[in-house]
C-alpha cells in the first residue's frame, strides 16, 4: 500500500508540475498574441490613416484641376495641357518640340513646378510620382496599328523631349520628393479623346505616395 501511495503521491506532484507548466505555456502565448493583435492594429489604423490623408490630399489638387490652362481628365486623373490639346507640337514624324510650342510648353512646366512645391510644403511626408506621358493622334484612315511599335516609342520620345526642355529650362521635379516616371501609350492608352487630333498631346498624373524620401 505504501508503494501505491508513493505511486500516487508522484503522479500528482508530476500532474501539478505538467499542469504548471501548460499554465505558463498559455500565459506567454496569450501575452504574445495579445502583443501581436496590438501591434497589427497599430500598424492598420496607420494604412487606415494615411488613406484618409491621401482621400484629403484629393482636395489639394482642386487648384489645378480649376486652373484654365489645364484639362483635367477626372476618370485617368490626368492633366492635359488645354492649349496644346490639337497641336502639332513636335516636327512630323519626329520628336522635336516645334519653336512655337517651346514657351507654352515651358510655362506648363513652371506652373506644375509651383503646384508641386506647394503641395510638398502642405504635405512633408508625402513623396509623388510623377508620369509623363506621349500620347500620339491615329491618321485620318487609322492607318496605323493601336499596338503600334512606332507610336509607343515616338510617344515614349516626346515625353522624354518635353521633360528634357524642362529640365533645360531650369524645371526639375527631383529637387524635391518627386519621381518623374517618362512613358508613351502611342496610338493607345485610356481617357483618348473622340476626336483623334485632340491625342496630339502629352498628359500629366501626380501620384501620391507616403514615404519620408525617394
Amino acid at each position: 500500500m505504501a508503494g501505491i501511495k508513493k505511486k500516487n503521491d508522484f503522479f500528482w506532484v508530476s500532474f501539478s508540475d505538467l499542469m504548471t507548466t501548460m499554465f505558463f505555456v498559455m500565459l506567454v502565448l496569450f501575452v504574445l498574441t495579445v502583443v501581436y493583435l496590438k501591434i497589427e492594429q497599430a500598424k492598420t489604423e496607420a494604412e487606415l490613416g494615411d488613406l484618409k490623408r491621401i482621400v484629403q490630399l484629393k482636395e489639394q489638387f482642386k487648384p489645378l484641376e480649376d486652373d484654365g490652362q489645364f484639362h483635367y481628365l477626372p476618370i485617368c486623373k490626368k492633366f492635359v495641357a488645354k492649349e496644346l490639346m490639337g497641336q502639332e507640337i513636335f516636327e512630323p514624324e519626329k520628336t522635336e518640340i516645334l519653336p512655337d510650342f517651346i514657351k507654352p510648353t515651358v510655362e506648363i512646366g513652371k506652373k506644375l513646378e509651383s503646384f508641386l512645391n506647394d503641395l510638398q510644403q502642405q504635405n512633408p511626408d508625402f513623396s509623388y510620382l510623377l508620369v509623363i506621358e506621349g500620347n500620339m493622334a491615329n491618321s485620318w484612315d487609322r492607318k496605323f496599328n493601336k499596338n503600334s511599335a512606332y507610336g509607343f516609342k515616338t510617344s515614349y520620345e516626346r515625353a522624354l523631349a518635353v521633360y528634357s526642355l524642362w529640365l533645360k529650362n531650369g524645371i526639375d521635379f527631383r529637387k524635391k520628393n518627386v519621381e518623374v516616371l517618362i512613358s508613351g501609350s502611342g496610338f493607345h492608352g485610356l481617357c483618348r479623346e473622340p476626336v483623334e487630333e485632340n491625342n496630339k498631346r502629352f498628359s500629366i498624373q501626380i501620384i501620391p505616395k507616403v514615404s519620408n524620401n525617394i
